[in-house]
Protein backbone atom coordinates (compact mmCIF):
# COMPACT_ATOMS: atom_id res chain seq x y z
CA UNK A 1 0.00 0.00 0.00
CA UNK A 2 1.17 3.25 -1.04
CA UNK A 3 1.80 6.35 1.71
CA UNK A 4 0.99 10.40 1.48
CA UNK A 5 4.98 10.82 0.51
CA UNK A 6 5.46 7.91 -1.36
CA UNK A 7 6.85 8.73 -5.09
CA UNK A 8 3.70 8.84 -6.69
CA UNK A 9 2.56 10.94 -5.19
CA UNK A 10 5.10 13.44 -6.09
CA UNK A 11 5.12 12.89 -9.11
CA UNK A 12 1.00 13.65 -9.25
CA UNK A 13 1.85 16.47 -7.31
CA UNK A 14 4.54 17.94 -9.99
CA UNK A 15 2.33 17.06 -12.54
CA UNK A 16 -0.39 19.17 -10.78
CA UNK A 17 1.74 22.10 -10.18
CA UNK A 18 2.95 21.97 -14.23
CA UNK A 19 -0.86 21.70 -15.06
CA UNK A 20 -2.28 24.16 -13.21
CA UNK A 21 0.54 26.23 -13.62
CA UNK A 22 0.35 26.21 -17.50
CA UNK A 23 -3.70 27.38 -16.98
CA UNK A 24 -3.07 30.09 -14.40
CA UNK A 25 -0.88 31.42 -17.73
CA UNK A 26 -4.26 30.79 -20.05
CA UNK A 27 -6.31 32.81 -18.06
CA UNK A 28 -5.63 33.36 -14.26
CA UNK A 29 -9.35 32.42 -13.44
CA UNK A 30 -9.14 28.80 -15.08
CA UNK A 31 -7.09 27.42 -11.75
CA UNK A 32 -9.65 28.30 -9.57
CA UNK A 33 -12.38 27.41 -12.00
CA UNK A 34 -10.48 23.59 -12.32
CA UNK A 35 -10.24 23.39 -8.41
CA UNK A 36 -14.01 24.12 -8.32
CA UNK A 37 -14.80 21.41 -10.89
CA UNK A 38 -12.06 18.96 -9.43
CA UNK A 39 -14.12 19.60 -5.50
CA UNK A 40 -17.16 18.73 -7.34
CA UNK A 41 -16.03 15.72 -8.80
CA UNK A 42 -14.28 14.95 -5.46
CA UNK A 43 -17.31 15.31 -3.42
CA UNK A 44 -19.59 12.86 -5.64
CA UNK A 45 -17.24 9.93 -5.64
CA UNK A 46 -16.39 10.83 -1.93
CA UNK A 47 -19.17 8.27 -0.66
CA UNK A 48 -18.72 5.71 -3.08
CA UNK A 49 -15.08 6.10 -2.41
CA UNK A 50 -15.90 4.89 1.55
CA UNK A 51 -18.08 2.60 0.87
CA UNK A 52 -15.96 0.56 -1.39
CA UNK A 53 -12.67 0.83 1.35
CA UNK A 54 -14.87 0.15 3.94
CA UNK A 55 -15.65 -3.07 1.57
CA UNK A 56 -11.92 -3.54 0.98
CA UNK A 57 -11.67 -3.74 4.67
CA UNK A 58 -14.32 -5.75 6.01
CA UNK A 59 -13.62 -8.72 3.08
CA UNK A 60 -10.76 -9.90 5.18
CA UNK A 61 -12.14 -10.19 8.75
CA UNK A 62 -15.55 -12.01 7.47
CA UNK A 63 -14.32 -14.45 4.72
CA UNK A 64 -13.14 -17.11 6.17
CA UNK A 65 -9.43 -17.86 5.79
CA UNK A 66 -9.90 -21.65 4.62
CA UNK A 67 -12.33 -20.38 1.99
CA UNK A 68 -9.41 -17.19 0.26
CA UNK A 69 -6.68 -20.41 0.87
CA UNK A 70 -8.97 -22.85 -1.11
CA UNK A 71 -10.61 -20.39 -3.77
CA UNK A 72 -8.43 -17.43 -4.17
CA UNK A 73 -4.53 -17.86 -2.71
CA UNK A 74 -1.53 -18.25 -5.01
CA UNK A 75 -1.77 -21.90 -4.02
CA UNK A 76 -5.32 -22.32 -5.63
CA UNK A 77 -3.99 -22.91 -9.23
CA UNK A 78 -6.98 -23.19 -11.64
CA UNK A 79 -9.49 -23.14 -9.07
CA UNK A 80 -8.76 -19.27 -8.36
CA UNK A 81 -8.11 -18.31 -11.90
CA UNK A 82 -11.11 -19.28 -13.34
CA UNK A 83 -12.66 -18.22 -10.14
CA UNK A 84 -11.32 -14.56 -11.27
CA UNK A 85 -11.99 -14.99 -14.61
CA UNK A 86 -15.66 -15.98 -13.79
CA UNK A 87 -15.89 -13.37 -11.54
CA UNK A 88 -14.61 -10.47 -13.80
CA UNK A 89 -17.12 -11.17 -16.34
CA UNK A 90 -19.71 -11.02 -14.00
CA UNK A 91 -19.22 -8.17 -11.78
CA UNK A 92 -21.50 -5.59 -12.77
CA UNK A 93 -19.70 -2.85 -11.05
CA UNK A 94 -16.30 -2.01 -12.45
CA UNK A 95 -16.04 1.32 -10.56
CA UNK A 96 -12.46 1.65 -9.58
CA UNK A 97 -13.56 3.07 -6.05
CA UNK A 98 -15.51 0.10 -5.42
CA UNK A 99 -13.20 -2.91 -7.37
CA UNK A 100 -9.79 -2.00 -6.08
CA UNK A 101 -10.39 -1.43 -2.45
CA UNK A 102 -12.13 -4.38 -2.59
CA UNK A 103 -9.30 -6.36 -4.38
CA UNK A 104 -7.26 -4.63 -2.03
CA UNK A 105 -8.92 -5.72 1.29
CA UNK A 106 -8.72 -9.76 -1.06
CA UNK A 107 -5.07 -9.20 -1.10
CA UNK A 108 -4.82 -8.64 2.20
CA UNK A 109 -6.71 -11.90 3.28
CA UNK A 110 -4.48 -13.79 1.50
CA UNK A 111 -5.73 -13.99 -2.08
CA UNK A 112 -2.99 -14.51 -4.98
CA UNK A 113 -2.02 -12.03 -7.18
CA UNK A 114 -2.61 -14.51 -9.87
CA UNK A 115 -6.46 -14.73 -9.14
CA UNK A 116 -6.41 -10.97 -8.60
CA UNK A 117 -5.14 -9.60 -11.69
CA UNK A 118 -7.14 -12.08 -13.58
CA UNK A 119 -10.58 -10.54 -11.82
CA UNK A 120 -9.23 -7.10 -12.63
CA UNK A 121 -8.82 -8.09 -16.37
CA UNK A 122 -11.91 -9.33 -16.60
CA UNK A 123 -13.61 -6.63 -14.80
CA UNK A 124 -11.26 -4.34 -17.24
CA UNK A 125 -12.60 -6.24 -20.71
CA UNK A 126 -16.24 -7.05 -19.68
CA UNK A 127 -18.96 -6.09 -17.71
CA UNK A 128 -22.76 -6.76 -18.08
CA UNK A 129 -23.62 -3.18 -17.27
CA UNK A 130 -21.26 -1.52 -19.76
CA UNK A 131 -22.12 -4.60 -22.44
CA UNK A 132 -25.82 -4.66 -21.88
CA UNK A 133 -26.08 -0.94 -21.52
CA UNK A 134 -23.25 0.65 -23.66
CA UNK A 135 -21.48 -1.43 -26.04
CA UNK A 136 -24.47 -4.03 -27.49
CA UNK A 137 -27.31 -1.48 -28.20
CA UNK A 138 -24.38 1.29 -30.03
CA UNK A 139 -22.10 -1.28 -31.81
CA UNK A 140 -24.21 -4.46 -32.12
CA UNK A 141 -24.19 -7.62 -31.02
CA UNK A 142 -22.56 -9.24 -33.54
CA UNK A 143 -19.57 -6.39 -32.55
CA UNK A 144 -19.59 -7.40 -28.68
CA UNK A 145 -19.39 -11.01 -29.84
CA UNK A 146 -16.73 -10.70 -31.84
CA UNK A 147 -14.56 -8.63 -29.25
CA UNK A 148 -15.77 -10.70 -26.31
CA UNK A 149 -13.90 -14.28 -28.04
CA UNK A 150 -11.17 -12.16 -29.32
CA UNK A 151 -10.20 -11.14 -25.84
CA UNK A 152 -11.33 -14.02 -23.62
CA UNK A 153 -8.41 -15.55 -23.17
CA UNK A 154 -6.65 -12.54 -22.00
CA UNK A 155 -7.67 -12.70 -18.18
CA UNK A 156 -6.35 -16.31 -17.29
CA UNK A 157 -3.49 -15.50 -19.47
CA UNK A 158 -3.14 -12.24 -17.40
CA UNK A 159 -3.46 -13.95 -14.34
CA UNK A 160 -1.03 -16.83 -15.42
CA UNK A 161 1.71 -15.05 -15.86
CA UNK A 162 1.43 -12.23 -12.98
CA UNK A 163 1.14 -15.13 -10.97
CA UNK A 164 4.49 -16.79 -12.39
CA UNK A 165 6.53 -13.54 -12.27
CA UNK A 166 4.98 -11.97 -8.97
CA UNK A 167 7.92 -14.05 -7.05
CA UNK A 168 10.31 -12.64 -8.69
CA UNK A 169 8.82 -8.74 -8.17
CA UNK A 170 10.12 -6.88 -5.12
CA UNK A 171 6.99 -5.50 -2.39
Amino acid sequence: MSSFTDKTTFVLLGIVIILYTISFYKSSMLPLSAAGNAWGLFTGILPKMVLGFLIGAVLPEILPKELIEEWLSARSGWKGIALGWAAGFSIPFGAPWVIYPMVAGLLKGGAGIGPLVTLLTGVALFGPFRAIVYEIPVMGGDFFLVRALSVCWMPPTAGILAQAISPYVRS
